[in-house]
């Protein structure tokens, strides 16, 4: 008779990394689930395995929690992988899409700043990030307007040079489009900032990595507040270049105890 015991195991490990595809499913709504997550902090050997499994799937384990589950990411090259204009693809901009590609990824960038300002609140786990489409649309156009003071004080070029930082290569595309851009129904036309804000806001919360808090009946719009399996998920991005650039600028509005991020005033930026 044939000894299963390593097949069992490797199913085990699989089905643990099955369930980082079901971002809104939690260990807490599934006993198995939450057996599996125990064991992985328990046996390192399990542990190992599903790390190899993921691997071979072509994704890294960021985190493995009974908050958020199991959460991963695509390597690059992965067949998992969304890259910005796959994303732009998605959201079904059929026009300009290298400089959607930008907006959209420039937008992403901004939400994950917002939502956690300072490293402290990135490395705590019980901190709850609170952002709105506002903010992000007047933060990531302040960012710009400082750019371009910035390009304009060395009279620099309107092409920046290849080398130049990926937010100086940005702030041009973004600062063409309108905040609204109305479209003769009414409603915001697909290359409006505000639009390109709420479609990010609602792909991250399409996937778990935002939860909505109603409608703030003053500013008469959504807010969104921060995962557990988004906060591991910006633990990664923020080695990245483009993130230290944007929180070195030395823009970002003060935090309050309260309720988060206070409105940018557009002049000052800050209240």
């Amino acid at each position: 008779m044939r000894d299963d015991t390593w097949a069992d195991e490797a199913e085990a490990a699989a089905r643990l990394v099955g369930y980082g595809f079901r971002p809104k499913h939690t260990p807490a709504r599934d006993e198995t689930y939450r057996l599996l997550v125990k064991r992985y902090h328990e046996d390192p050997d399990f542990a190992h395995l599903v790390k190899r499994c993921a691997a071979g799937m072509g994704l890294k384990v960021v985190g493995v929690s009974t908050r958020s589950g199991m959460v991963h990411a695509a390597l690059p090259g992965s067949v998992f992988e969304t890259k910005m204009d796959q994303f732009v693809r998605q959201v079904r901009m059929r026009e300009q899409r290298e400089a959607e590609r930008v907006l959209y990824g420039i937008t992403h960038l901004a939400i994950a700043v917002l939502a956690f300002p300072r490293r402290e609140d990135l490395a705590d786990d019980g901190y709850v990030g609170k952002v709105r489409a506002s903010e992000v649309t007047q933060y990531v156009r302040s960012v710009c307007d400082l750019l371009a003071e910035r390009a304009a004080s060395v009279d620099q070029e309107d092409d920046p040079p290849a080398e130049a930082p990926e937010l100086e290569r940005a702030w041009r595309v973004y600062l063409k489009r309108p905040e609204v851009a109305p479209t003769r129904k009414g409603n915001r036309g697909l290359s409006a900032t505000r639009t390109i804000t709420t479609r990010a806001l609602t792909y991250l919360f399409d996937r778990g990595m935002l939860t909505q808090q109603g409608v703030d009946p003053e500013r008469s719009e959504r807010l969104y507040r921060t995962t557990h399996r988004y906060q591991m998920q910006v633990r990664e991005l923020a080695a990245t270049r483009a993130y230290e650039e944007l929180l070195t600028l030395g823009v970002l509005p003060p935090v309050t105890d309260t309720d988060g991020l206070r409105t940018i005033n557009p002049d000052t930026l800050y209240d």
